[in-house]
């Protein structure tokens, strides 16, 4: 019988074992601290991840142990940004390398580098979004080098929208130009933009 704990303390488990999002809502209306949020989830030992989801939703009542650590919204909220901000430095590294794959007879690795940048830029506006969202940070009042962060934000859906128009055309020039000249850029203001958020959250100011 899988056994649940919330932050060390063992706890009853949920009626409805049939899917992981079902217990999740379930502890969170029952057991979860005032404003508090979950921020990992192990099972058996192992952290859940994006990668590992689907592996470890099996046979959920077949698993031993099912942990569910919390914290408040400003603490997760300061992780996923510390963790935006080094990424953004990986993608900074690394995307000039990934244009230059185009620039001559790109093979399998470089679309599936493309790939990946791809989702890299997906969670990083989405966590722009959901900060935005849950903290009530105002991207139009946010003012980064002369130009408010809602401006920034549409402008790189434009070059991202412009990236997936290039790659279904196959024209692999523009779309080696759009990650030189467009995306490496903006990476510095994405990186203005996380930090002043999380100077919003932490009340700096």
């Amino acid at each position: 019988m899988t056994r649940f704990f919330v932050n060390n303390t063992e706890i009853a488990a949920p009626e409805d074992l049939s899917s992981l999002d079902n217990i999740i809502k379930q502890i969170e209306s029952s057991h979860l601290p005032p404003h508090s949020i979950v921020r990992s989830i192990h099972i058996d030992g192992t952290p859940l991840t994006p990668d590992s989801a689907d592996q470890g939703l099996h046979q959920i009542d077949a698993r031993e142990k099912i942990e569910i650590f919390t914290g408040t919204v400003e603490e997760v909220a300061n992780e996923s940004i510390s963790e935006a901000l080094q990424y953004l430095d990986r993608i900074k590294a690394v995307t000039p390398s990934v244009a230059m794959g185009f620039q001559c007879s790109p093979g399998a690795e470089s679309f599936e580098n493309l790939r990946q940048l791809y989702e890299g830029f997906y969670w990083l506006n989405m966590l722009l979004e959901k900060l935005r969202d849950n903290l009530q940070v105002s991207f139009q009042d946010m003012v980064i080098q002369g130009v408010s962060a809602k401006e920034h934000q549409d402008r790189f859906i434009a070059v991202l929208k412009q990236l997936i128009d290039a790659q279904q055309r196959n024209d692999l020039v523009l779309l080696s130009d759009l990650l030189e000249y467009e995306i490496v850029p903006l990476v510095p203001v994405w990186k203005e933009m996380f930090v002043m958020v999380q100077k919003k959250i932490n009340g700096e100011l």
